[in-house]
């Protein structure tokens, strides 16, 4: 390249810089004075926390490391838990990313006078003016020439290390987006992408919890045998020193060999526990790419560079290889060269078959209800289907019962498969319906706000409005059923209940849902909010209609009332009589089932006329927002 091409590149990076702060300048002005001055204050503090960093790790670390002695194990973990807090707020900027469009796309790029090698370039180059990089980077590096400064020359191997690190984050990082920016042409796909990603986040992010809370199992179970083993001894002495056989000194003296030993074995069992907690470290670093820096800095410890110069070389052929294939993709993309005839044959394969999908799906015949209802359910059911936010709002209490599940089972969990604790994993049951039900609040209290525009097509039906309501609370049932059921099975697996408690909670599922569904009826015929396309955020907020709807929410509880009030009968007889097998909460529970079907029967009737009287209001509202 020659100094004028240099030149030339190195302007034409300015201007990029200087183009998307400008931009964003601009954004920040046009959010309102307030926003702009909040988000100034930001970046300078951001910048200032920068060089903050930078001193403090340089300065602090040098003079710690100097001072003690650390051993190569406690400096790889050092690294492990700044790599991991960078990864995750990498990791968070990447999902906020993903969810807007870029300030400086390449279609905006190309306008300009520059090849397209040299758009890809400076477009890779601006993505790394971000807030982990800004923040974090000087930080690390601060860290990193502490540890040369004080530990010796070998740890320079930690500065190539970091380098090809930071390359093989950003460039895989970049070849994911410009991967998922073409899977999200299609605005839906892109919907349903960032769903899948934010629980694939919220997944990763809850990992380490499990981990050390199996951890911490295993850590509690070697302290409680050791307080086991010294309350023994320290009663069979006492019991000597009452009977005669030893005197007070004697029994003071084997005191303190008891306390010496108790607390010689309590170390030993942290010494162990911190030693598999380091080898398991040790294993990842040495087979995960991202633990490969800490792995080079624990090798350089140890007076070995070579394992760190390793590993920089294959991170930096990594990062290489992933911009390389981004650019070959890029152009792909912008020349034309594309797969296009097998795209366009896949895609009409695909529209002939979907007319087919459709017409067997929705034409479907559900047993015991009329074919309105049928009809009513099975489009709304597909809607929920083909709504990305809906998923979200379906899939979050799985999610929410799966992470405190897990906790639960990991941690005390455990210890409630004594036999004297056989009523507490119905209760946990009941439990879990309730968080499936608080779950699916958002849709049931608002089924008329969800469909935004669709509810016209209601409107202009020709069947009763109770036939729309039954066929609303029925599209929700398939899901809603299959991970409650799904739930069930995985608490069954590790708690046991009673085959007579399964069922009877499988049976309270009727009586809970019905109850919850009537209250959404109310909410949704009282209180419809219109909701945004692709959020589950009302489009025009209104203080009124949200007081009421939170008021119904608050009331969702009530639909758990039949289930604890049956177990609890069951409970109480089991107190009284000392009698206990007896199955008083699946009769009760039956007896429940159809009394609250009755009752829901009737007052759909009735929530189906008011409905009719409110139609022009709810239209009214729900026509507020543009499609």
């Amino acid at each position: 390249m020659t100094p004028r091409s240099c030149l030339v590149s190195l302007e034409h990076l300015r201007t990029i810089l200087w183009l998307r702060w400008r931009i964003s300048s601009n954004q920040w002005r046009g959010s309102g004075t307030l926003n702009a001055v909040l988000t100034t204050l930001f970046v300078v503090c951001a910048i200032v926390a920068s060089v903050v960093l930078f001193f403090a790790a340089l300065i602090s670390g040098t003079v710690v490391l100097r001072a003690k002695e650390f051993s190569p194990d406690v400096l790889m973990l050092t690294w492990d838990a700044v790599l991991a807090v960078f990864l995750l707020v990498w990791g968070i900027g990447l999902m906020t990313e993903l969810q807007r469009s870029e300030l400086l796309s390449l279609d905006r790029l190309l306008h300009l006078p520059l090849s397209l090698s040299g758009v890809f370039f400076l477009n890779y180059a601006s993505s790394l003016l971000s807030l982990p990089i800004i923040v974090f980077v000087p930080g690390m590096l601060g860290l990193a020439l502490a540890f040369i400064l004080a530990l010796g020359p070998q740890m320079i191997v930690i500065l190539p290390l970091l380098i090809s690190f930071l390359l093989m984050v950003t460039a895989l990082t970049y070849q994911l987006r410009g991967w998922l920016a073409t899977l999200m042409e299609n605005k839906r796909r892109r919907k349903s992408i960032l769903v899948a990603i934010t629980m694939l986040f919220i997944l990763a992010v809850q990992t380490p919890q499990f981990v050390n809370i199996a951890f911490m199992r295993s850590r509690s179970e070697g302290q409680k045998q050791h307080a086991q083993k010294y309350q023994e001894e320290v009663r069979e002495l006492m019991r000597q020193l009452q009977a005669g056989e030893i005197d007070v000194a004697e029994n003071e003296r084997r005191l303190k060999e008891i306390d010496g030993r108790h607390k010689s074995g309590r170390a030993q069992t942290n010494s162990a526990l911190y030693r598999g907690f380091v080898d398991t470290a040790l294993l990842t670093n040495k087979f995960v790419p991202f633990g490969w820096l800490p792995y080079g800095v624990r090798a350089a410890a140890m007076g070995s560079i070579w394992p760190g110069m390793l590993a920089s070389i294959v991170m930096f052929g990594v990062g290489g290889l992933s911009l390389w294939r981004c650019y070959a993709s890029t152009m792909r993309f912008y020349t034309g060269t594309r797969a296009g005839p097998k795209r366009a044959a896949t895609k009409a394969r695909a529209d002939n078959d979907e007319p087919a999908q459709l017409s067997n799906s929705l034409e479907t015949k559900i047993p015991l209800v009329t074919e309105p209802v049928s009809a009513v359910a099975l489009a709304s059911f597909r809607s929920i289907l083909r709504a990305p936010e809906s998923k979200m709002a379906l899939l979050t209490p799985l999610i929410m019962v799966g992470l405190f599940g897990g906790v639960t089972i990991l941690g005390p969990g455990r210890e409630l498969r004594r036999p004297e604790l056989t009523m507490v994993p119905p209760f946990i049951a009941i439990g879990i319906i309730g968080v499936m039900l608080f779950g699916l609040a958002q849709l049931m209290s608002n089924i008329f706000g969800m469909d935004r525009g669709a509810f016209r097509a209601f409107v202009l039906l020709p069947v009763t409005r109770r036939d729309v309501l039954l066929g609303k609370n029925l599209a929700i049932v398939p899901v809603a059923g299959c991970i409650t059921v799904l739930l069930f099975g995985v608490l069954q697996l590790f708690l046991e209940m009673r085959v007579t408690h399964l069922l009877a909670t499988l049976v309270q599922l009727v009586p809970a849902y019905l109850l919850v569904c009537l209250l959404g009826n109310t909410s949704s015929i009282l209180a419809p909010m219109p909701v945004a396309n692709g959020t589950l955020k009302p489009a025009s907020p209104n203080f009124k209609l949200f007081l009421v709807q939170m008021f119904v929410m608050m009331a969702f509880p009530i639909a758990l009332l039949p289930a604890t009030s049956a177990l609890g009968i069951e409970l109480l007889f089991a107190f009284v009589t000392d009698v206990n097998g007896v199955p008083i909460y699946l009769l009760i529970s039956l007896v429940e089932a159809v009394l609250v079907v009755w009752f829901y029967l009737v007052v759909l009737e009735w929530q189906g006329r008011w409905l009719q009287q409110r139609e022009p209001r709810i239209l009214e509202i729900l026509a507020r927002v543009p499609e």
